[in-house]
């Protein structure tokens, strides 16, 4: 997830934030596409498809969408700081929506995961002063977070059901409808005319890695409860700081 969100900050200009996010989970889909083939769970029913497919236009597409504008308009290390809280949040809806108890050691365990993370970061969370634009910016990284946090939640019980590579197929391929129409307006449209080969080989890695990426997440739902999936997701600020220097 670090990875990825850097690479998305350094080609979401030539890209658009809906257009980035089209093609990341297209090239996503066509990852997962022999694994779906070769699934033995069985098929999603029909009663199941549109439930899932509507939080897969939530997760996927606008949950992308609003990562791709937060890291337009903010600095990347304050969008990951942000992410990092995913995790309580995600205990959070779990409780209000599911009534689930929260251990007092599971939640102390996640406090001090972003605290960790806040201290990893220092200073580079304020080598900037905040601009009007990034606040924006910023405001896109929360609707993320709340976004990721109801749709997680929701899709747990159809990955124990169904599967990880077929609930993640589905998603993201209902997500490609709307992120399709969104960056037919935007200035840069879906051509890759104008991408230089940077762009498109970070593309292509974006891509890649969210197919494997989002396989692992779905899978680990299928374990372990959600709030503990999305605490690992607390890594992502670490590999973002690191990566940063070399993309």
């Amino acid at each position: 997830m670090g990875d990825a969100l850097v690479a998305s900050e350094a080609v979401v200009d030539a890209t658009g934030a809906a257009g980035l996010g089209f093609w990341r989970y297209l090239i996503a889909s066509i990852v997962l596409t022999p694994f779906w083939v070769a699934a033995r769970e069985p098929r999603i029913s029909r009663g199941d498809a549109l439930p899932i497919s509507v939080i897969g236009v939530g997760q996927f597409g606008l949950l992308i969408a609003m990562l791709n504008l937060a890291v337009l308009l903010a600095f990347s290390a304050r969008v990951s700081f942000i992410f990092a809280t995913l995790p309580l949040v995600t205990l959070t809806c779990e409780r209000v929506l599911f009534h689930r108890l929260i251990g007092t050691a599971e939640l102390l365990a996640i406090l001090l995961s972003v605290l960790g993370i806040a201290v990893l970061l220092g200073t580079d969370l304020f080598v900037t002063t905040i601009g009007s634009f990034e606040f924006f910016g910023l405001f896109a990284a929360l609707v993320e977070i709340m976004t990721g946090a109801v749709c997680s939640v929701y899709l747990r019980p159809y990955v124990r059901r169904y599967g990880g590579v077929q609930v993640s197929l589905l998603a993201m391929l209902a997500s490609l409808v709307p992120l399709g129409a969104i960056a037919a307006f935007e200035t840069q449209g879906l051509t890759t005319a104008g991408w230089t080969h940077a762009t498109a080989f970070l593309v292509l890695g974006i891509g890649l890695s969210s197919g494997a990426g989002f396989w692992c997440w779905r899978y680990a739902l299928s374990c372990i409860p959600t709030g503990h999936v999305t605490a690992f997701l607390g890594l992502g600020p670490i590999y973002s700081n690191h990566s940063v220097f070399f993309v």
